[in-house]
């Protein structure tokens, strides 16, 4: 008499003796900690923010030179702030934590992590206070010579908190009422945007306490001109961009502050074709060419903040646009290197669909349909000649993030 064994049977038995050889041949891996590759100059940028709307989960990426993804930080709550201290081989970041995750004990720390590896190597408490805001510009900042950090609260009352990197301690809070955002003016001196249209300037002692704080008279019309927060710095001279498309070049060194120059981004004919700034972070420069970049796109002036289309590059000395970037994809924030043949660095949104597709789902659909299909990556381009180079690496799931800069 014979029997036939089932398939079913066959297929469990099979699939149970691959399981077991697979089991007894696992070998857990081992925690270690990967060590980055030598830089040598190579190009490598950062991908950084608070991840809209996942907020509890910041994340900053840290991008190649061929933009493939070499590592990253988990950087909490409504995440903003980024500095690469080159001089003292360190990332800092000021990140917020709770102690249940999304409620509990609010703790806001200034964070160190090893430039060699990204690990952490220790932290700095701060007033549970710092300033939480989409635009990141200014709301940390560092002193030229990289010992002291500076950090803007906001509850709302408007104060700096100021940390001794050297020392690892706070040192203390100064209230600037009226004022906030920072510009740096050198190893001792800082400058803080007020709402009339002047700066207030902040200079510290060589132990970072507050030695003085004086208020300049307005360098611009606060109501009628007001300037954006997005400025880009040469040398001691900042390049603020106004809501009306005025660029203003504003000197900051030590006990100096002046307005330079003033001059407009857009023609007239440029400005009845509607062409205004973009994006968040919507200004760079190039040092050594004295060049300013800054991102642009056609629309109402209430869509300043949507992304750009164009990067439009501008001669400081001649107050002249000398070329025009049309992007692949459109960018919510830009960056540029600072080496003799620069790129040009774009957190650009990318929907991978075809174009026809894309169009056909916001006919019907309208914008949501494609934000829901949105990733973001970073598109690099050579900026003196505005050639697409390659696109980087894609940024995980999970909410935008909206800072780019580089290492």
């Amino acid at each position: 008499m014979s029997y036939k064994i089932p398939l079913s049977l066959i297929s469990f038995l099979v699939t149970w003796i691959v399981a077991s050889g697979q089991l007894w041949a696992f070998t857990p891996e081992i925690p270690k900690t990967e060590i980055l590759p030598d830089n040598n100059g190579e190009e490598w940028f950062w991908i950084s923010g608070n991840r809209i709307p996942s907020l509890a989960d910041g994340q900053a990426y840290l991008m190649g030179q061929d933009g493939k993804r070499l590592g990253q930080l988990s950087t909490g709550y409504w995440f903003n702030s980024l500095i690469n201290a080159h001089k003292r081989n360190e990332i800092i970041t000021v990140e917020t934590h709770f102690d249940r995750g999304t409620r509990g004990n609010r703790n806001d720390l200034v964070v160190m992590y090893d430039a060699n590896n990204l690990s952490f190597k220790h932290e700095i408490q701060l007033p549970p206070k710092r300033m939480n805001a989409v635009r990141n510009d200014g709301l940390v900042n560092l002193t030229d010579d990289e010992r002291f950090l500076l950090v803007v609260n906001y509850t709302p009352a408007q104060s700096v908190s100021i940390v001794d990197l050297d020392k690892g301690v706070f040192i203390e809070e100064v209230e600037t009422p009226g004022c906030s955002v920072l510009y740096a003016a050198g190893n001792r001196d800082f400058y803080s945007i007020c709402g009339n249209g002047g700066f207030m300037q902040i200079k510290l002692g060589e132990d970072g306490h507050v030695i003085s704080r004086t208020r300049t008279e307005p360098l611009f019309d606060s109501v009628n001109d007001f300037l954006t927060i997005s400025a880009s710095r040469i040398g001691n001279v900042w390049y603020f961009i106004s809501r009306q498309h005025n660029a203003y070049a504003i000197k900051m060194e030590g006990d100096d502050i002046k307005l330079l120059d003033k001059w407009s981004l857009t023609t007239e004919s440029e400005r009845e074709d509607n062409w205004i700034i973009s994006g968040m972070k919507h200004t760079a420069v190039h040092e050594s060419s004295g060049e300013l970049y800054v991102l642009m796109h056609q629309g109402e002036e209430k869509t300043f903040e949507e992304p750009g289309t164009h990067v439009w590059v501008y001669d400081v000395k001649t107050k002249k646009k000398v070329r025009e970037i049309e992007l692949e994809e459109i960018a919510v924030s830009i960056a540029v290197s600072q080496k003799p043949n620069p790129r040009l660095y774009i957190n650009s949104i990318h929907f991978p669909v075809p174009f026809l597709t894309q169009l056909w789902m916001y006919l019907i659909d309208g914008e949501k349909s494609l934000m829901e299909i949105a990733r973001q990556r970073a598109s690099i381009y050579n900026a003196k000649n505005g050639q697409l180079l390659f696109h980087s690496d894609l940024v995980p799931h999970g909410g935008f993030v909206l800072n780019i800069q580089t290492w």
